[in-house]
Protein backbone atom coordinates (compact mmCIF):
# COMPACT_ATOMS: atom_id res chain seq x y z
CA UNK A 1 0.00 0.00 0.00
CA UNK A 2 1.43 3.35 -1.08
CA UNK A 3 2.33 5.43 1.98
CA UNK A 4 1.90 8.62 -0.06
CA UNK A 5 -1.71 7.69 -0.75
CA UNK A 6 -2.22 6.87 2.94
CA UNK A 7 -0.77 10.23 3.99
CA UNK A 8 -3.01 11.97 1.47
CA UNK A 9 -6.07 10.18 2.84
CA UNK A 10 -5.23 11.07 6.47
CA UNK A 11 -4.53 14.71 5.54
CA UNK A 12 -7.85 15.00 3.66
CA UNK A 13 -9.58 13.53 6.72
CA UNK A 14 -7.95 16.17 8.94
CA UNK A 15 -8.70 19.12 6.66
CA UNK A 16 -11.95 17.87 5.06
CA UNK A 17 -10.71 19.56 1.90
CA UNK A 18 -8.86 18.31 -1.17
CA UNK A 19 -7.54 21.82 -1.80
CA UNK A 20 -6.17 22.30 1.73
CA UNK A 21 -4.63 18.83 1.67
CA UNK A 22 -2.90 19.73 -1.61
CA UNK A 23 -1.48 22.90 -0.04
CA UNK A 24 -0.20 21.08 3.05
CA UNK A 25 1.34 18.19 1.13
CA UNK A 26 2.48 20.42 -1.74
CA UNK A 27 0.83 18.22 -4.33
CA UNK A 28 -1.26 19.30 -7.27
CA UNK A 29 -5.01 18.93 -6.50
CA UNK A 30 -5.24 16.33 -9.26
CA UNK A 31 -2.66 14.20 -7.41
CA UNK A 32 -4.81 14.32 -4.26
CA UNK A 33 -7.78 12.95 -6.21
CA UNK A 34 -5.59 10.22 -7.77
CA UNK A 35 -4.24 9.12 -4.40
CA UNK A 36 -7.74 8.82 -2.94
CA UNK A 37 -9.00 6.97 -6.02
CA UNK A 38 -5.99 4.63 -5.82
CA UNK A 39 -6.84 3.71 -2.23
CA UNK A 40 -10.52 3.27 -2.99
CA UNK A 41 -9.74 0.91 -5.89
CA UNK A 42 -7.22 -1.05 -3.81
CA UNK A 43 -9.60 -1.38 -0.84
CA UNK A 44 -12.77 -1.78 -2.89
CA UNK A 45 -14.63 0.80 -0.80
CA UNK A 46 -15.73 4.42 -0.98
CA UNK A 47 -13.84 6.68 1.41
CA UNK A 48 -15.47 10.09 0.96
CA UNK A 49 -18.80 11.53 -0.09
CA UNK A 50 -19.91 15.11 -0.75
CA UNK A 51 -23.01 16.24 1.12
CA UNK A 52 -24.26 19.83 1.10
CA UNK A 53 -20.97 20.95 -0.47
CA UNK A 54 -19.06 19.40 2.43
CA UNK A 55 -16.66 16.49 2.29
CA UNK A 56 -17.50 13.65 4.69
CA UNK A 57 -16.04 10.26 5.48
CA UNK A 58 -18.13 7.25 4.67
CA UNK A 59 -18.63 4.58 7.32
CA UNK A 60 -15.97 2.52 5.52
CA UNK A 61 -13.71 5.58 5.50
CA UNK A 62 -14.21 6.09 9.24
CA UNK A 63 -13.39 2.44 9.86
CA UNK A 64 -10.26 2.59 7.70
CA UNK A 65 -8.86 5.86 9.17
CA UNK A 66 -7.31 4.36 12.37
CA UNK A 67 -5.73 1.59 10.29
CA UNK A 68 -4.19 4.17 7.93
CA UNK A 69 -2.85 6.19 10.88
CA UNK A 70 -1.37 3.05 12.47
CA UNK A 71 0.34 2.02 9.21
CA UNK A 72 1.87 5.50 8.82
CA UNK A 73 3.01 5.58 12.46
CA UNK A 74 4.70 2.19 12.07
CA UNK A 75 6.32 3.30 8.82
CA UNK A 76 7.71 6.47 10.40
CA UNK A 77 9.00 4.54 13.42
CA UNK A 78 10.81 1.98 11.26
CA UNK A 79 12.25 4.74 9.06
CA UNK A 80 13.56 6.71 12.03
CA UNK A 81 15.02 3.55 13.53
CA UNK A 82 17.00 2.86 10.36
CA UNK A 83 18.50 6.36 10.28
CA UNK A 84 21.20 6.92 12.91
CA UNK A 85 20.68 9.94 15.09
CA UNK A 86 23.14 12.63 14.07
CA UNK A 87 24.92 14.39 16.92
CA UNK A 88 27.45 17.19 16.84
CA UNK A 89 30.89 17.40 18.41
CA UNK A 90 32.80 20.67 18.53
CA UNK A 91 36.54 20.26 18.08
CA UNK A 92 39.13 22.97 18.68
CA UNK A 93 42.71 23.23 17.51
CA UNK A 94 45.21 25.36 15.67
CA UNK A 95 44.90 25.44 11.90
CA UNK A 96 48.05 23.35 11.53
CA UNK A 97 46.22 20.59 13.41
CA UNK A 98 42.63 20.83 12.20
CA UNK A 99 43.43 21.37 8.51
CA UNK A 100 46.82 19.72 8.07
CA UNK A 101 48.43 17.35 10.60
CA UNK A 102 45.21 15.64 11.71
CA UNK A 103 43.11 15.98 8.56
CA UNK A 104 43.46 12.23 7.85
CA UNK A 105 42.31 11.45 11.40
CA UNK A 106 39.20 13.61 11.17
CA UNK A 107 38.36 12.37 7.66
CA UNK A 108 38.66 8.75 8.76
CA UNK A 109 36.63 9.35 11.92
CA UNK A 110 33.82 11.00 9.92
CA UNK A 111 33.77 8.04 7.56
CA UNK A 112 33.51 5.49 10.39
CA UNK A 113 31.19 7.56 12.62
CA UNK A 114 28.73 9.08 10.18
CA UNK A 115 26.27 9.81 12.99
CA UNK A 116 28.69 12.27 14.63
CA UNK A 117 29.13 15.60 12.87
CA UNK A 118 32.41 17.40 13.63
CA UNK A 119 32.28 21.17 13.97
CA UNK A 120 35.82 22.51 13.72
CA UNK A 121 36.86 25.73 15.49
CA UNK A 122 40.31 27.05 14.62
CA UNK A 123 42.34 29.20 16.99
CA UNK A 124 45.97 29.88 17.90
CA UNK A 125 47.43 26.79 19.56
CA UNK A 126 47.93 28.63 22.87
CA UNK A 127 44.18 29.36 23.11
CA UNK A 128 43.05 25.72 22.88
CA UNK A 129 43.25 24.86 26.62
CA UNK A 130 41.04 27.81 27.55
CA UNK A 131 38.57 26.92 24.78
CA UNK A 132 38.17 23.47 26.32
CA UNK A 133 38.12 24.85 29.85
CA UNK A 134 35.34 27.36 29.19
CA UNK A 135 33.23 24.93 27.16
CA UNK A 136 33.66 26.65 23.81
CA UNK A 137 34.70 23.27 22.39
CA UNK A 138 34.01 19.71 23.53
CA UNK A 139 37.52 18.47 22.83
CA UNK A 140 40.80 20.12 21.86
CA UNK A 141 43.92 19.02 20.01
CA UNK A 142 46.98 20.84 21.26
CA UNK A 143 50.72 20.90 20.58
CA UNK A 144 52.70 21.31 23.76
CA UNK A 145 55.38 20.12 26.14
CA UNK A 146 53.31 19.85 29.30
CA UNK A 147 51.13 16.84 30.06
CA UNK A 148 49.18 18.69 32.72
CA UNK A 149 46.65 21.49 32.24
CA UNK A 150 44.56 22.95 35.02
CA UNK A 151 41.06 21.41 35.21
CA UNK A 152 41.67 19.39 32.04
CA UNK A 153 42.39 15.78 31.26
CA UNK A 154 45.41 15.48 28.95
CA UNK A 155 45.93 12.45 26.72
CA UNK A 156 49.21 12.40 24.77
CA UNK A 157 48.92 10.80 21.34
CA UNK A 158 52.58 10.92 20.29
CA UNK A 159 55.70 13.04 20.30
CA UNK A 160 56.26 14.71 16.96
CA UNK A 161 59.13 16.41 15.15
CA UNK A 162 58.80 19.79 13.46
CA UNK A 163 60.58 20.46 10.17
CA UNK A 164 61.58 23.62 8.37
CA UNK A 165 59.96 23.48 4.94
CA UNK A 166 60.28 25.57 1.79
CA UNK A 167 59.42 25.70 -1.88
CA UNK A 168 61.55 23.67 -4.26
CA UNK A 169 62.58 27.04 -5.73
CA UNK A 170 64.38 27.80 -2.47
CA UNK A 171 68.10 27.02 -2.96
CA UNK A 172 68.32 25.47 0.51
CA UNK A 173 66.15 22.54 -0.61
CA UNK A 174 69.02 21.42 -2.88
CA UNK A 175 71.54 21.25 -0.03
CA UNK A 176 72.22 18.54 2.53
CA UNK A 177 73.25 18.65 6.18
CA UNK A 178 72.18 22.22 6.71
CA UNK A 179 72.84 24.13 9.91
CA UNK A 180 70.95 27.05 11.39
CA UNK A 181 73.75 29.34 10.19
CA UNK A 182 72.64 28.53 6.63
CA UNK A 183 69.33 30.29 7.35
CA UNK A 184 70.94 33.73 7.52
CA UNK A 185 69.09 36.15 5.25
CA UNK A 186 66.03 33.91 4.85
CA UNK A 187 62.47 35.02 5.62
CA UNK A 188 60.27 33.09 8.05
CA UNK A 189 56.46 33.03 8.03
CA UNK A 190 53.95 31.31 10.31
CA UNK A 191 50.32 31.85 11.37
CA UNK A 192 51.00 32.86 15.00
CA UNK A 193 53.95 33.52 17.27
CA UNK A 194 52.37 31.45 20.07
CA UNK A 195 53.22 28.09 18.47
CA UNK A 196 55.40 25.87 20.68
CA UNK A 197 57.64 25.06 17.71
CA UNK A 198 58.20 28.76 17.06
CA UNK A 199 59.05 29.17 20.73
CA UNK A 200 61.81 26.60 20.27
CA UNK A 201 63.14 27.81 16.93
CA UNK A 202 63.38 31.54 17.50
CA UNK A 203 65.41 31.51 20.76
CA UNK A 204 67.78 28.98 19.18
CA UNK A 205 68.34 31.22 16.17
CA UNK A 206 68.80 34.25 18.40
CA UNK A 207 71.31 32.46 20.64
CA UNK A 208 73.42 31.67 17.58
CA UNK A 209 73.21 35.15 16.16
CA UNK A 210 71.23 34.07 13.10
CA UNK A 211 69.84 37.10 11.29
CA UNK A 212 66.63 36.37 9.41
CA UNK A 213 65.73 38.94 6.80
CA UNK A 214 62.16 39.12 8.07
CA UNK A 215 59.78 37.22 10.39
CA UNK A 216 56.06 37.55 9.73
CA UNK A 217 53.04 36.06 11.49
CA UNK A 218 50.19 36.05 9.01
CA UNK A 219 47.23 34.68 11.01
CA UNK A 220 46.22 31.90 8.61
CA UNK A 221 47.83 28.90 6.91
CA UNK A 222 46.76 29.85 3.40
CA UNK A 223 48.63 33.15 3.70
CA UNK A 224 51.64 31.24 5.00
CA UNK A 225 51.53 28.76 2.12
CA UNK A 226 51.31 31.54 -0.46
CA UNK A 227 54.40 33.22 1.00
CA UNK A 228 56.33 29.99 1.51
CA UNK A 229 56.10 29.22 -2.19
CA UNK A 230 58.48 32.11 -2.83
CA UNK A 231 62.27 31.64 -2.87
CA UNK A 232 64.11 32.54 0.36
CA UNK A 233 60.98 31.99 2.51
CA UNK A 234 60.72 29.28 5.18
CA UNK A 235 57.99 27.98 7.45
CA UNK A 236 57.49 25.10 9.90
CA UNK A 237 55.45 21.92 9.66
CA UNK A 238 55.10 18.92 12.02
CA UNK A 239 55.83 15.52 10.56
CA UNK A 240 52.20 14.47 10.08
CA UNK A 241 51.62 17.56 7.92
CA UNK A 242 54.57 17.01 5.57
CA UNK A 243 52.72 14.84 3.05
CA UNK A 244 49.85 17.31 2.91
CA UNK A 245 52.19 20.27 2.31
CA UNK A 246 54.15 18.37 -0.31
CA UNK A 247 51.14 17.05 -2.22
CA UNK A 248 49.01 20.18 -1.99
CA UNK A 249 51.58 22.99 -2.12
CA UNK A 250 54.87 21.41 -3.27
CA UNK A 251 56.63 22.45 -0.05
CA UNK A 252 59.38 20.10 1.10
CA UNK A 253 61.47 19.73 4.30
CA UNK A 254 65.01 21.00 4.54
CA UNK A 255 67.75 18.49 5.34
CA UNK A 256 68.81 19.95 8.69
CA UNK A 257 71.78 18.54 10.60
CA UNK A 258 70.55 19.95 13.92
CA UNK A 259 68.95 18.59 17.05
CA UNK A 260 65.26 18.01 16.23
CA UNK A 261 62.43 20.07 17.67
CA UNK A 262 59.84 17.93 19.43
CA UNK A 263 56.42 18.57 20.89
CA UNK A 264 53.58 16.36 22.07
CA UNK A 265 50.31 16.08 20.20
CA UNK A 266 47.82 16.18 23.07
CA UNK A 267 44.09 15.64 23.39
CA UNK A 268 42.46 17.96 25.93
CA UNK A 269 39.06 17.25 27.44
CA UNK A 270 37.25 19.00 30.25
CA UNK A 271 33.78 18.84 31.77
CA UNK A 272 32.34 17.00 28.76
CA UNK A 273 34.76 14.08 29.02
CA UNK A 274 31.91 11.62 29.61
CA UNK A 275 29.95 12.51 26.48
CA UNK A 276 29.72 9.40 24.26
CA UNK A 277 30.77 11.46 21.23
CA UNK A 278 33.86 12.74 23.05
CA UNK A 279 34.83 9.23 24.16
CA UNK A 280 34.31 7.96 20.62
CA UNK A 281 36.70 10.55 19.15
CA UNK A 282 39.27 10.08 21.95
CA UNK A 283 39.29 6.29 21.49
CA UNK A 284 39.46 6.61 17.72
CA UNK A 285 42.26 9.20 17.87
CA UNK A 286 44.34 7.05 20.21
CA UNK A 287 43.91 4.00 17.97
CA UNK A 288 44.71 6.10 14.90
CA UNK A 289 47.87 7.41 16.61
CA UNK A 290 49.03 3.86 17.35
CA UNK A 291 48.70 2.96 13.67
CA UNK A 292 50.15 6.26 12.41
CA UNK A 293 53.08 7.11 14.69
CA UNK A 294 55.63 9.71 13.56
CA UNK A 295 58.41 7.93 11.67
CA UNK A 296 61.13 9.23 13.97
CA UNK A 297 59.32 8.69 17.25
CA UNK A 298 61.33 5.63 18.13
CA UNK A 299 64.52 7.60 17.56
CA UNK A 300 63.48 10.49 19.78
CA UNK A 301 66.11 11.40 22.29
CA UNK A 302 65.34 13.42 25.38
CA UNK A 303 65.00 16.74 23.60
CA UNK A 304 61.59 17.79 24.92
CA UNK A 305 61.91 21.41 25.87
Amino acid sequence: MDTRALQTFVTVCETRSYQKAAEILQYAPSSIFKHVQQLEQELGIRLFVHENRMLHLTKDGEAFLPHAQAILAEYRASFEKELPKVTSLTVGGCEMNTSNSLIDLFTSFARHHSSIHLNMITSPNSAVPDMVRNGQVDIGFYYGHSHQHRELQTISMYRETAFLIASRSNPLTLQEHLHYEDLNGMEFVYPHDSCCFVHMLMPELESRGIQLNKTTYLGGMQYVVNEARKPHVLTLAPEHALKHFRDMYDLVPLDMDEAPMYAWENILIGKRADLPEVRALVDYACTWAQHNPPANESDNASIIL
